[in-house]
């Protein structure tokens, strides 16, 4: 495929996940679990190449308890949005957000979770994107 733009390469929208467990799909051994206070749930993310993301998210892997749940997606720090994982979610179900971003090659994502109540629950996070072509001469498969 090389350098240059190609549908089959460029145009797929890839999903990866934080947290999902082998139970359900994912590769994590355990999912997010959370609590009343804020921390950081993926500290840095730094996808290949320029990327376009397209959907962030988050699975509910357990009942949620009493409360929401907020979490953040930023970009090199500056938020980009927040998704809420409430306390109607049952197991399985997913809440998601559309994002229109880009994000550069060299770039970082980190996910943070909030909230001002008392909550509990464990959920796993997913964030949808297609790769960007870069007439530089990157590639997404080197």
């Amino acid at each position: 495929m090389g350098n240059a733009y190609d549908d089959a390469k460029y145009g797929v929208i890839e999903r990866k996940t934080f947290g999902l467990t082998q139970k359900h799909g994912g590769d994590a051994a355990a999912g997010f679990t959370f609590n009343e206070t804020e921390s950081t749930k993926v500290t840095k993310w730094y996808p290949k190449g320029p990327i376009q993301i397209q959907k962030f998210g988050t699975y509910a892997l357990a009942t949620l308890g009493k409360g929401e749940q907020l979490f953040g997606l930023a970009l090199d720090g500056t938020r980009l949005t927040q998704v809420t994982a409430s306390t109607t979610s049952a197991p399985y179900a997913i809440a998601s957000v559309a994002v229109d971003d880009g994000l550069s090659s060299g770039s970082y994502l980190t996910i943070n979770a909030s909230t001002n109540v008392c909550s509990t629950g464990t959920c796993a996070l997913f964030i949808d994107f297609r790769r960007k072509y870069d007439s530089s001469g990157w590639d997404a498969t080197s």
